[in-house]
């Protein structure tokens, strides 16, 4: 599926919501209790659900990313040694798991990886923000970083008003080093785009809707 259709069924599906009232009535009507991980669960399959609307599309929640060696010695988007990359993640530590992946039916190659988080202000749960987009870059590159989408949606309580988020999103551009020193480069923007959405949720604690999907980039 072209890759510019797929942001416009996601930015279609954003702005008027008919999925998510249709599949997801606690996310626009009811309202859900901000419990463990009830919102985010919420969130990541709604996109899941999305993906599955598309007739070319197979969309899985919560799927790891298996670092297959090949990979790395055929994508030219790794910087540094391949096998070194290779070992630094095939540990089960370092297991990589996007929220939300959607495959080609066709020829089950991946389409988008997505994550859904929260935002909260506290340097403890912006520095999960940043370790999310790195995730998505890793994941990106373990399957041979050429995936067409790459969707990152953060959420916050209506009360609270995000801080600038431009040096966590430039890491898809720029890439950013590993612990071990290797530098992950960013996305090929020939082959990539990125899809940056603010999700806001209205209530409070005990009932949230989740109604405002507000395009950042």
């Amino acid at each position: 599926m072209d890759r510019n259709n797929i942001i416009k069924v996601i930015r279609e599906e954003f702005e008027s919501g008919k999925i998510r009232d249709e599949l997801f009535p606690m996310m626009t009507t009811f309202g859900v209790r901000d419990y463990s991980e009830t919102v985010h669960s919420l969130g990541l399959n709604y996109i899941t659900a999305i993906g599955r609307t598309i007739d070319e599309i197979a969309a899985v929640s919560e799927c790891p990313v298996y670092p297959y060696e090949s990979i790395y010695h055929e994508s030219d988007m790794i910087a540094e040694s391949s096998s070194s990359y290779y070992e630094e993640k095939k540990t089960k530590d370092a297991e990589i798991r996007p929220d939300s992946i959607w495959y080609s039916k066709k020829d089950n190659s991946p389409i988008l990886i997505s994550e859904f988080e929260r935002y909260e202000k506290s340097m403890t749960k912006n520095k999960k923000l940043k370790e999310k987009i790195q995730n998505l870059l890793i994941a990106y590159h373990q399957l041979g970083g050429k995936v067409p989408v790459i969707l990152f949606v953060y959420w916050s309580y209506a009360s609270v008003t995000p801080g600038d988020m431009s040096d966590v999103i430039s890491i898809l551009d720029k890439g950013f080093t590993l612990p071990n020193k290797n530098f992950i480069s960013g996305i090929d923007s020939r082959r990539t785009s990125y899809l940056i959405y603010h999700c806001i949720a209205s209530g409070n604690k005990e009932n949230l809707t989740l109604n405002q999907w507000i395009k950042i980039r």
